[in-house]
């Protein structure tokens, strides 16, 4: 089995936070509806890391594929400024 590539925990946490917010939800309300541990929501919201059951839950959640997020994704996604 291969490993999924590792996800930017980070930009992640970014995306969790706007949707929750724009949906006016709660942590709690997140990860009841993810079913999920309440922890986890309030732990990749700070940018830390969570399992991965959790992270496709919330990936799921988002409408996002779990590849969006990975570190190589992002970085090969990364546009330079003037």
């Amino acid at each position: 089995m291969t490993a999924s590539p590792a996800p930017d925990f980070t930009i992640f946490g970014m995306y969790v936070d706007r949707k929750r917010i724009l949906d006016r939800m709660t942590p709690g309300a997140v990860a009841g509806m993810c079913r999920i541990p309440a922890d986890d929501v309030n732990r990749v919201i700070s940018g830390r890391p969570i399992g991965e059951e959790s992270f496709h839950a919330l990936c799921g959640w988002l409408g996002r594929e779990p590849s969006f997020f990975a570190v190589s994704t992002i970085v090969a996604n990364r546009r330079a400024l003037p």
